[in-house]
């Protein structure tokens, strides 16, 4: 596997300043506690504005709808009906309560959708609401456009149910750990919530220590300093499995690289169909120990709405030949238009470690072609991709379909508004295939749609998907009831358990 300096990072500053209960469960009456490595810090805590979705993850909030095995199902919710096109009764659990003990009814669920519309631009946009109606545990919700997927997009983290407070940092959700204390990109402390409606946890306790650092979450795993830890270096996956549990599930993830629309040299679809072809996939999977799978779309092809493009090599002849078409000439090994070189900024960031590295591996292939790409990692990726124009490329990651369809990337990375859109990407006649995809009752045509949309997608080149990477959790063998997500949305559960 190669291996570069700009990712290689010591394990020696592993976990400093974070105190983590330890875990004993021999002794009757001492606490229950396991301490969970996760790889992405958070600023905060707040679900409306968390990009990181922490709250749901470690099972201190909970949305109206989840996923199970990729189909989209009631959870808060106890069930929902559309009344007309843009018209949904919602039936709001009974018996649950928050962790405060006051019980959560509609009027509960209404006042925190409309704080988070309130806090977040993008889910105001993205859940397109017109007005609320609260009736003991019966929400009724009017859309402004007619919406037949609307449940779905309840699964978003962003979502979640909680009692809005003066403290960002406070949340007061409905799941099975409650709050003791949070450092901000450092360290998360929870308790067990013993009113929790869906039976309490056996754990006493949870630390979740925050580390992008793969090398470290691994030497505390090593070392006692973590009991669970999500996403062990891909390369230590096999060694691990001697010695730990290691649990791997096909991600619903793509790694994928993104353009920034507004730059003039960029909205030459020969450069960024050159870009394509400059990204070696099979060296990508190589440079991953295998813990991937080629990306020819953005979905995993397993999905029915899933459109793939054929060719998918890389050449780098090819990518000179495209170049040279839209008028650069290559002089003295660099690619120039109007004596200006083709030099390129583009951002990732290492909570992934694999990322710099497929960053790096692109820029080796595009000197080759003559164009010079300068790497700059950034430390709050998504504030930076939102809030700036000035770099040109990015390697990113998300899940693409985490409510089991395609509305989650068609309406967030596409549409004008949407949250994931930083590549500014504006083409009208794609906006109408969103729109049209949106209104859509039945499954079969909003697939067909779906399938159109990604093809026009494709067609543009307005991202290049490169792989679908696997997720590994490595954990001690005493650990009972954890399920790997493959929307990621789902980690600290009440099913979590220590053998004894």
């Amino acid at each position: 596997m190669k291996r570069f300096a700009l990712f290689v990072i010591g394990a020696a500053s592993l976990f400093s300043g974070c105190e983590a209960p330890g875990t004993d469960v021999n002794n009757e009456g001492q606490t229950k506690s396991i301490t969970y490595a996760f790889h992405y810090p958070s600023e905060v805590l707040n679900p409306a504005v968390d990009v990181n979705y922490t709250s749901v993850r470690m099972g201190l909030a909970e949305t109206l709808a989840h996923t199970k095995n990729e189909e989209v199902e009631p959870w808060l919710a106890e069930s929902w009906e559309q009344l007309d096109e843009n018209t949904w009764a919602f039936t709001i659990q009974e018996g649950i309560t928050f962790h405060d003990g006051s019980q959560l009814d509609a009027k509960a669920v209404k006042t925190s959708l409309e704080e988070t519309m309130a806090e977040s631009g993008a889910m105001d946009e993205a859940l397109g609401i017109e007005e609320m109606k609260a009736n003991g545990q019966e929400l009724t919700i009017e859309t402004k456009e007619n919406s037949a997927s609307f449940p779905s997009k309840l699964v978003h983290p962003n979502t979640a149910i909680w009692k809005p407070s003066d403290d960002k940092n406070e949340v007061i959700g409905t799941g099975p750990f409650e709050m003791n204390d949070f450092k901000p990109n450092q360290q998360l402390n929870l308790q067990r919530y013993d009113g929790y409606w869906d039976g309490a946890s056996e754990l006493d306790e949870v630390s979740v220590l925050f580390n992008e650092d793969a090398n470290s979450r691994l030497a505390a795993l090593k070392s006692g300093d973590a009991d669970i830890v999500y996403r062990p270096p891909v390369e230590d996956v096999n060694t691990l499995e001697e010695e730990y549990q290691v649990d791997t599930v096909s991600s619903l993830r793509t790694h994928q690289l993104i353009y920034q629309m507004e730059n003039p040299v960029l909205q030459d679809i020969n450069v960024r169909k050159a870009l394509d072809k400059l990204i070696d996939r099979k060296e990508v999977i190589e440079a991953m120990n295998q813990e991937a799978v080629p990306a020819k779309g953005p979905f995993h092809e397993d999905f029915d709405f899933s459109v793939e493009r054929e060719d998918d090599t890389s050449d780098i002849e090819e990518a000179v030949d495209l170049l040279e078409e839209s008028g650069y000439s290559i002089k003295d090994g660099v690619a120039v238009k109007d004596g200006e070189p083709l030099e390129l900024t583009l951002v990732t960031y290492s909570a992934r470690p694999e990322l710099p590295l497929i960053a790096q591996l692109l820029q080796e292939r595009a000197k080759q072609a003559g164009v010079t790409i300068d790497i700059q990692l950034i430390e709050q990726i998504d504030d930076y991709l939102t809030n700036n124009t000035s770099w040109d490329l990015s390697i990113y990651s998300f899940v693409t379909a985490p409510q089991g369809d395609a509305s989650y990337l068609l309406n967030t990375a596409y549409a004008p508004d949407g949250g994931l859109n930083v590549g500014n990407v504006e083409d009208d006649t794609l906006t109408e295939k969103i729109d049209a995809f949106n209104k859509e009752s039945t499954e079969e045509k909003q697939n067909q749609l779906a399938q159109e949309a990604t093809s026009m997608i494709l067609d543009e080149y307005y991202h290049s998907f490169i792989v679908h990477p696997t997720n590994s959790v490595a954990m001690r063998q005493d650990i009972t009831g954890w399920k790997t997500s493959t929307s990621e949305y789902y980690m600290i559960t009440n099913e979590i358990g220590i053998e004894e």
